[in-house]
């Protein structure tokens, strides 16, 4: 495996599941309003948007989750392809 291919999956992975967690906290934002605030523990005197507060959340946790998967299959294809030239 190349160095840039290794970029490459590890940054679509990201994209790819920041993607897919900004879909998904955007959407517990909206359906579930009340669930930002109770896991913070926001006062109901405080303003707050729950569904950027989850779209935001969403992305940030899903480029995360993302780079680690996508940095696991990088080196796990690189440890494989080493043990198998030997």
């Amino acid at each position: 495996m190349t160095v840039v291919r290794g970029f490459i999956i590890t940054i679509a992975s990201g994209l790819v599941f920041a993607a897919i967690g900004g879909v998904l906290g955007y959407a517990m934002g909206t359906l579930t309003p009340d669930y930002y605030r109770i896991v913070f523990r926001i006062p109901p005197g405080i303003e707050l948007d729950p569904a950027q507060a989850g779209l935001g959340l969403g992305l940030t946790q899903g480029l995360v989750a993302g780079l680690f998967v996508g940095l696991v299959i990088v080196l796990a294809v690189a440890w494989y392809r080493s043990r198998e030239m030997r």
